[in-house]
């Protein structure tokens, strides 16, 4: 995601226009995105399996108030990280960022069965988060460059059912295996050996990405001047998608790391399931439906569906069987569905396309914050004795602010009739 403009915006001279991009391919399916994809797999089931990491921390004896900063550590780490990492990534580097990163990722995952001392545990956190916003960084840099442009939405539909697999099947399986093991940081080692094909798919993709980076122009390369990033964050397209993006995450994130104790409490023989059953609504929607994300319009879409995901999380805590959990889940990973491929493509759409991999990492920094952000909020709540009624209902009304943040971008698009930024 030539280094002369980047070095003269940042000596105080304008650097010279961009020229335009280079036409690309229409064909989605390459064997770049395939790789992406694969790698995108193997990255978040490392993140996956950290649906019950609140019940881990109370297992091992971690004190109440201290659980919820331990949760967010890890996405605190890739909050502060990110900004500074964006500002360097260039297609030219992208895969080499994967690479560090996925090494980092597996030293921390090797590293949770033996740190239990709540000093080892956040120093293990950190070294995860820093592992993690690496891979994901060069991972969306170099998606933004091989995704044909008038494809946008059903490619990030596409490329995000791959965030959301593990998601879906990671949670049960590991709640299979953790009667044969002594914790879960043993399940959370037992992760590590998945970035191995991960570092084999690197090699063959960094040729292939600087071959199409040696047919780019020079100014498409270099890094933004801090001029343009300014001009980024002045965007009221930008910024509001980034809030938006924030509380729908943040938002989800309550959901992701306390379900599963609702669920156990609720009667639910594999709490998994919740996940398992969001997700595979999830991904059918985003599979069957990809090229209709592109017709839609996009702005008004995402007020309605922020606006029905805000009034239905409140409800998670009035269900009173697993099986009524479980049709919640379908409808919510139906509003997961249209969401968050519909904010990455209205970015693109507000973006101009230089700054369209900046803008993009700006949404990932809205996830570390919303991830940061949620379980540390839904830690407090759950400190000071409040119920589930309570924390669902703080998780739905940050869905609510995420349509309030999304309304003034629809008539941002609908004034750009449709058509990306230049």
């Amino acid at each position: 995601m030539s280094q002369s403009p980047a070095h003269s915006a940042a000596a105080g001279v304008p650097s010279a226009p961009a020229t335009p991009e280079p036409k690309t391919p229409g064909r989605l399916m390459t064997f770049e995105f395939a790789a992406l994809c694969a790698i995108s797999i193997l990255a978040f089931c490392n993140i996956a399996i950290f649906y019950g990491f609140y019940s881990y921390l109370t297992e091992i004896g971690i004190a109440p108030g201290w659980r919820g900063p331990l949760l967010s550590l890890e996405p605190l780490t890739a909050l502060v990280a990110r900004p500074f990492l964006g500002r360097y990534l260039t297609l030219n580097n992208g895969v080499r960022f994967m690479r560090v990163g996925m090494a980092l990722a597996t030293c921390a995952l090797l590293s949770y069965p033996f740190a239990h001392a709540m000093a080892l545990l956040a120093l293990v956190r950190v070294v995860h988060g820093l592992g993690f916003v690496m891979v994901v960084t060069g991972l969306m840099g170099t998606l933004m460059a091989f995704l044909p442009k008038e494809r946008m939405a059903q490619g990030f539909g596409l490329f995000s059912v791959t965030i959301l697999l593990p998601y879906a099947f990671m949670p049960p399986f590991v709640e299979l295996l953790l009667p044969h093991l002594s914790s879960h940081g043993w399940a959370y080692a037992l992760a590590a050996p998945l970035m191995l094909p991960a570092f084999l798919l690197l090699a063959p993709l960094g040729r292939r990405t600087r071959a199409l980076a040696a047919t780019m122009p020079a100014a498409n390369l270099s890094r933004p001047g801090w001029s343009e990033v300014r001009q980024a964050l002045r965007s009221a397209g930008v910024v509001l998608l980034v809030a938006a993006n924030f509380f729908l995450v943040a938002a989800h994130s309550i959901v992701f790391f306390f379900m599963r104790d609702f669920a156990v409490g609720l009667g639910a023989v594999n709490p998994g399931e919740f996940f398992t059953f969001a997700n595979a609504a999830n991904i059918a929607l985003r599979v069957g439906g990809g090229r209709v994300l592109d017709k839609l319009d996009m702005g008004r879409a995402l007020t309605f569906t922020f606006l029905g995901m805000g009034l239905l999380i409140p409800l998670f805590a009035h269900v009173g069987a697993p099986w009524l959990l479980l049709v919640g889940a379908v409808l919510y990973g139906t509003g997961m569905a249209l969401t968050m491929p519909l904010v990455n493509t209205c970015m693109i759409a507000v973006s101009p396309p230089r700054m369209r991999m900046y803008n993009a990492n700006l949404l990932m920094f809205a996830v570390d914050a919303g991830f940061f952000a949620g379980p540390f909020l839904g830690g407090v709540v759950m400190a000071q004795g409040a119920g589930y009624d309570v924390l669902f209902g703080v998780s739905g009304g940050i869905m609510l602010l995420a349509a309030v943040s999304v309304r003034p971008v629809a008539r941002i698009l609908r004034r750009m009739g449709g058509r990306p930024a230049e």
